[in-house]
């Protein structure tokens, strides 16, 4: 059977069949448990890894898009009161100006002394003193004020005295005294410095829960430069959840997914999230091909940091059509990983974090039943990289830049036939612009995301190319490999917002490189595909999105030591029903 099928033209997957076909025969040879794996079955195995892992970074995505939306960072402005009076009058020779009352601060303001050798009015002085003042706001100290004590110029020095706005405490607007909730979200504690980047970040913090809105207001406090921050919380019910239903599965595991996702929102009373989403295929017959997964997340911030705990499990199944027989194909794996955010500074237009993440990952193959162990992984690997939001008037821009290695730790290891690096090493880097075309209806956006690695890297952390996240155009085939890089680009019309129905039109054109190695090269080295799409949203909770993508550019041959040419249709379509409460 096995000579008969290896001399088959037309059957690629011949030496599976064959090798798991002896293996049921031989269940008393040792070699039997190492099967290696074909071609067509590494492939599918990391198509669906790197689908899985642009899924995970597509919903990343879509929870730093909504916390900053949510957020509006400098948003909070606090009205400016400078003093005025009258010019003219008498001048005073100025020949030292003496500041107290900085100490907290580590410095003197800046410009303080600027009338030194001057001959200044009281007008020159409140303007000096206004001043110093819009210094200290500009920090976002915006209580802190500069004060001219009872003095006399006559003899040349001018005292400035500066009284620092302090934080008295945190209040209830309904009259509670603060609880541990409110006391873990603003960075600054009583009797520290009022800043007011401090109270931008502990409202971002209380309104992370999308039950949560909050906002604040400053009372006076019993002492000069004193305040109490009084917060007014407004909350609906702390749940939330998601039913959704697209066509992004694979032909082989099932095309249609259907997805269910649960928040609740503050189990600790701690501005914490939790999470659970789970998602199959559940419109195919489950003895012929299956894909489901599960996944949970818990985020908990605290001052400046964020901590956030993940884990999940997926597995998939499919027949394998023989001639005289078809043999099943399965596939599962589970992850946890433990990420820590950290922001580092923030001003009125931008934030910027560190971050860094362990994540352990462990996955198997089996053909007949038979584990394929070339193919068994127990990873373990860590990150750290920086990233920031800024706002430039109507332009949001992200960027994101970090490096991933392999450990050894918590038991890392891989089959001794596998050809990977478990101890890899790689950079990366992704940049996200958005901006509204001037004196048109139109808003561009883009997307520019890279890596790097002289490493032979896990499925996993490879680049991936082709698919509704990356190269638009592709979806059953795709390219990846260790060096890559891809650009995205949308152009989008609102062309309709209304309170009950919101539609909007995108298109654009994508283009990916994957740098060819001695593991693997197709006939091309890069993908370009051009789409077009439409957005609607009924009442702010069904949402129904439809795009048409085109391979405009893509491997067409096979030529000799490459992988194969692209065989799925050019003409890729994608619906997706979402319904949100």
């Amino acid at each position: 059977m096995c000579k008969t099928l290896l001399s088959h033209p037309s059957f690629k997957f011949a030496p599976v069949l064959c090798t798991a076909g002896v293996g049921i025969l031989l269940l008393t040879y040792p070699a039997v448990s190492q099967v290696q794996p074909s071609l067509a079955q590494e492939q599918l195995q990391r198509t669906r890894e790197r689908e899985d892992a642009a899924q995970a970074q597509k919903l990343q995505n879509e929870r730093r898009q909504a916390r900053s939306q949510r957020s509006n960072p400098g948003q909070i402005d606090m009205p400016s009161d400078p003093l005025s009076i009258p010019e003219g009058g008498p001048c005073f020779l100025i020949k030292k100006v003496h500041a107290d009352g900085f100490e907290r601060f580590g410095k003197p303001p800046q410009g303080y002394d600027e009338l030194i050798g001057t001959c200044a009015t009281l007008a020159n002085i409140v303007r000096s003193l206004n001043a110093v003042n819009a210094y200290y706001e500009k920090l976002g100290f915006i209580t802190t004020r500069a004060y001219l004590p009872k003095q006399d110029i006559s003899q040349g020095t001018l005292t400035i005295t500066i009284i620092p706005g302090i934080i008295e405490g945190y209040v209830y607007a309904d009259g509670r005294q603060a609880d541990a909730r409110l006391l873990m979200a603003f960075p600054s504690g009583r009797g520290e410095l009022l800043n007011l980047r401090d109270m931008e970040q502990g409202l971002e913090t209380l309104n992370g829960p999308n039950s949560s809105k909050a906002d604040f207001k400053l009372i006076p406090g019993e002492r000069p430069g004193g305040s109490f921050v009084q917060i007014a919380v407004k909350e609906t019910l702390p749940l939330n959840g998601r039913l959704s239903i697209d066509n992004s599965g694979f032909s082989n595991t099932g095309t249609a997914k259907f997805a269910a996702s649960l928040g609740i929102d503050n189990l600790l009373n701690l501005n914490d999230q939790f999470s659970l989403r789970i998602s199959a295929t559940p419109f195919d017959p489950r003895r012929q091909r299956y894909s489901e997964s599960i996944s949970g997340r818990f985020s908990l911030p605290y001052k400046n940091w964020l901590y956030t705990l993940e884990g999940g499990a997926s597995r998939y199944f499919f027949e394998l059509e023989g001639i005289n027989q078809s043999f099943p194909v399965k596939g599962r794996s589970h992850y946890a990983n433990l990420s820590v955010e950290r922001l580092l500074w923030r001003d009125k237009l931008s934030k910027n974090y560190i971050y860094g993440d362990l994540k352990l990952s462990r996955s198997w193959s089996y053909i007949d039943g038979f584990e394929i162990k070339s193919q068994r992984r127990r990873l373990s690997s860590g990150s750290i990289g920086l990233r920031g939001e800024t706002k430039l008037g109507a332009v949001q821009l992200q960027w994101d830049v970090g490096t991933k290695f392999g450990l050894k730790a918590f038991g890392a290891q891989v089959s001794k036939q596998s050809i990977i690096d478990p101890q890899f090493h790689l950079i990366q880097g992704r940049l996200d612009l958005e901006a509204p075309i001037p004196s048109t209806p139109f808003t561009y956006s883009t997307t520019l995301s890279g890596q790097y690695s002289h490493d032979i890297l896990p499925g996993t952390e490879q680049m991936s190319i082709g698919g509704w996240s990356t190269v638009r155009g592709f979806h059953q085939d795709n390219m990846y490999g260790d060096v890559g890089a891809y650009w995205r680009n949308n152009l989008e019309w609102q062309a309709i917002d209304s309170e009950g129905l919101q539609l909007k039109l995108k298109a654009g054109i994508d283009a990916g490189l994957i740098k060819p190695s001695q593991l693997r090269a197709w006939s091309q080295d890069y993908l370009v595909g051009a789409h077009f799409g439409a957005t609607a949203t009924i009442g702010g909770k069904i949402s129904l999105d439809l795009q048409l993508a085109h391979a405009l550019s893509r491997p067409q041959r096979n030529l000799p030591h490459t992988v194969s040419a692209f065989e799925a249709d050019k003409t890729v379509g994608f619906a997706s029903l979402n319904y949100t409460f």
